[in-house]
Parts: structure tokens; C-alpha cells; sequence
């Protein structure tokens, strides 16, 4: 399930027109038949525009955008995936997790969590770049195109647009190094750094072939999730959070 999807261009026009929040309301209605919360609305209207400004300063023709992308088996959803092809005419999809937080606390010792603004409180949540490898691997471990022969490649980051980045502080304490090296967060000062890693990714288009293909992709247990269904039952850690 999708709540938006359109070309970039027309998502482009959509910000640019002030009718790209409308629309995602409205089919938020329509698909899940409630009114989305005020928080997502705000994060609609604030975040979204920034991926509007990646897209235009990377350049980006002909990709495929799909806004709230709800994950198999689960009623998590994802904030942005695009879609497109490198000029190495490898198939890519890439995963941004979006995120308005300006302040944030370290908490040493409980894994990857953060202390955090958000839902109108002060909350402990998982850190961005812990709820992207949750999402990551979820799509690995159930979307099938992203294991066969010429597979689709993902590539999954956060941005945090209304971050300011010090370093070994908040998000980048040292505690969090580990999987920050694996997943990335971008901050407000990182607009053209994201912008060109995305650019290097989906230059050469071909979105919609792609988006297709992600969509039509059989969804079941891939054969490494299934192997490590003996790691489970020995009690072995194999698998990271899904969002907090």
C-alpha cells in the first residue's frame, strides 16, 4: 500500500502548487479511511518540500516517488522511497526515513535509542539510523526482487532537516558509530551531500521500470530469513527493531 506515488516532475509541481499535502491527506483517507494525526500533517507539510530540494539540486529526471509506503505483513510505513537507475544501469531504490527533530539526548547503555522531542513529549525512541536498518532489512527479508539474480539494490538513509550536526554529540555520540557507519544520517548542513549520493544512484531515470518491478515483486520469507529461523530458536540476536 501506498499513500502517494507519482513522477518526479509532477511531485516537483505538487510542492511548488502548495497541493502535495492535500492530496496525500486525502488519499490517506480514501486508502486508510481516517483522517491522518496532526503531527503527520505537519510532517507532510515540513518535510516533504526538503525531499522536493533534493531531487531538484541532484537534478533528477524521469524517478519514481512513493510517499508513506506501508511494509508487508506489518502496518509500519515508510516515509519516501524513490526509484531509478545509476549509470552503471544498476536498479535502485532508496529509502529515506524523514525526521523534524532539532534536539537530541545520547542514552548510553540501551542499545541504539535516543531521548527526543517528539509526539508531544520528551520520548525514548529508536535512532533514526536504528529504525532505517529495522525498515532495511524488513524490505530484504520479504521483498523477493531484492535477492535474485540481478536483484534491486537499496540503499537506506535518514534526514534530519532541522538537525545542526556535532560532532560526537546527539545523534553522532560515539555509542552510535557502529550503525551510523551502515546507515547514514544527513543533517540540515548535509542537503548537497544527500543530494549527490542520490544523484550518483538514480541519474540515468527510468523510474517507473523500476517502481514497477518493486511492486510486481513476489512478497515472502527470503531463504536467509528462513535460515536464521534456527539462529532464533538458539537464541541468537539476527534481527534489528522495526521502528521503536
Amino acid at each position: 500500500m501506498i499513500i502517494y506515488q507519482s513522477t518526479s516532475e509532477q511531485f516537483i509541481q505538487d510542492v511548488r502548487l502548495n497541493k502535495l499535502t492535500d492530496k496525500i491527506v486525502n488519499s490517506f483517507k480514501e486508502i486508510i479511511g481516517k483522517n491522518p494525526s496532526y503531527s503527520e500533517r505537519v510532517s507532510f507539510q515540513n518535510s516533504l518540500p526538503r525531499i522536493r530540494d533534493i531531487i531538484e539540486i541532484a537534478e533528477l529526471k524521469n524517478i519514481i516517488i512513493a510517499i508513506e509506503y506501508q511494509i508487508p505483513y506489518n502496518n509500519k510505513r515508510i516515509d519516501c522511497l524513490l526509484f531509478g537507475k545509476s549509470n552503471d544501469e544498476n536498479e535502485h531504490v532508496v529509502l529515506i526515513e524523514l525526521k523534524q527533530w532539532s534536539e537530541v539526548t545520547p542514552i548510553d547503555k540501551e542499545g541504539n535509542f535516543v531521548e527526543t522531542y517528539t509526539g508531544g513529549g520528551n520520548r525514548k525512541v529508536a535512532h533514526p539510523s536504528q529504525q532505517v536498518e529495522g525498515y532495511h532489512n524488513y524490505l530484504m527479508s520479504f521483498v523477493q526482487e531484492f535477492e535474485v539474480t540481478q536483484p534491486l539494490i537499496l540503499f537506506s538513509c535518514s534526514y534530519c532537516h532541522n538537525y545542526s550536526k556535532k560532532e560526537k554529540e546527539g545523534l553522532f555520540a560515539p555509542i552510535y558509530k557502529n550503525i551510523l557507519n551502515q546507515y547514514p544520517v544527513y543533517t540540515k548542513a548535509d542537503t548537497e551531500l544527500i543530494a549527490l549520493k542520490i544523484k550518483k544512484l538514480l541519474k540515468s531515470g527510468d523510474g517507473l521500470e523500476i517502481f514497477n518491478r518493486f511492486l510486481r515483486s513476489k512478497i515472502k520469507p527470503s531463504i536467509k530469513l528462513l535460515d536464521n529461523v534456527a539462529n532464533i530458536i538458539k537464541n541468537e540476536t539476527v534481527f534489528s527493531l522495526l521502528d521503536e
